[in-house]
């Protein structure tokens, strides 16, 4: 009985964490959108919303960050690899929101560079090799054609949603990540910019079952893009996506 009621405490506790945090992502997002929403006449964003987003980015890393890191700790003694998991995805996720948040005007590249230096640490600890293609030839010189802003953030959250489907159920050992930008300047198809490739070895698409929601936000994000997103088995076992836009 005593035994049951520790892990009834330590679950509670644990669960105690991730509803605090959650919740004060919705209230701050929330009171962030209320107070900054106006009309602008310049697409990017004015040097208080910058301002405001670090402010806000900063806090999210500090505070919630460190809430994540001390329940990750809890589990340290008393290994619960299933908890573990789930505990180090928020993490990993909050993160990648507070690089999102501090680089909305970054160009695409330079977003990825990001994505990889918090991902990477996580494949590592899982065993999970990564194969990383992105393309740095000639035509990436000039900064100009580069996806940037919206399109740029767009672009990234359909890589975040889909490494976040292969490490949660893929269960796969590599993964191959493949961007190619074209410079129209450069390119016969001046109709297309850019292609996204990220691949896995994991146990494939399920046979049955309806797609979730993260499917169709990712579907949503490349039409607003003007993009199309294509998932199909991989050759030689696993999943294929690609973006193209």
């Amino acid at each position: 009985m005593p035994a049951t009621s520790a892990a009834f405490v330590r679950w509670m506790s644990y669960l105690s964490v991730i509803s605090s945090t959650c919740m004060c992502i919705w209230y701050l997002a929330k009171a962030y959108r209320h107070r900054l929403w106006r009309r602008r006449k310049s697409v990017r964003p004015s040097q208080e919303i910058r301002t405001e987003r670090r402010r806000i980015a900063q806090s999210l890393h500090d505070v919630l960050g460190s809430q994540l890191v001390y329940a990750l700790s809890l589990c340290i003694n008393k290994p619960d690899p299933v908890l573990q998991q789930i505990l180090e995805q928020g993490l990993l996720n909050l993160r990648l929101i507070v690089d999102s948040m501090d680089g909305q005007d970054d160009v695409l590249p330079m977003c990825m560079a990001r994505f990889r230096h918090r991902v990477q640490p996580v494949l590592d600890r899982r065993g999970i090799l990564l194969h990383w293609h992105v393309c740095d030839d000639d035509t990436l010189q000039s900064s100009d054609h580069l996806p940037r802003g919206q399109i740029a953030q767009n672009i990234l959250a359909i890589l975040q949603e889909a490494i976040s489907n292969i490490l949660q159920h893929a269960h796969a050992r590599e993964i191959w990540i493949t961007l190619h930008l074209h410079n129209p300047a450069c390119t016969k198809n001046a109709s297309q910019r850019g292609h996204l490739r990220v691949e896995d070895d994991g146990c494939g698409i399920p046979t049955c079952g309806q797609a979730g929601m993260g499917l169709a936000n990712m579907r949503q994000r490349a039409h607003a893009i003007g993009g199309q997103l294509q998932i199909s088995p991989r050759a030689g076992g696993g999943t294929c996506l690609h973006l193209s836009w």
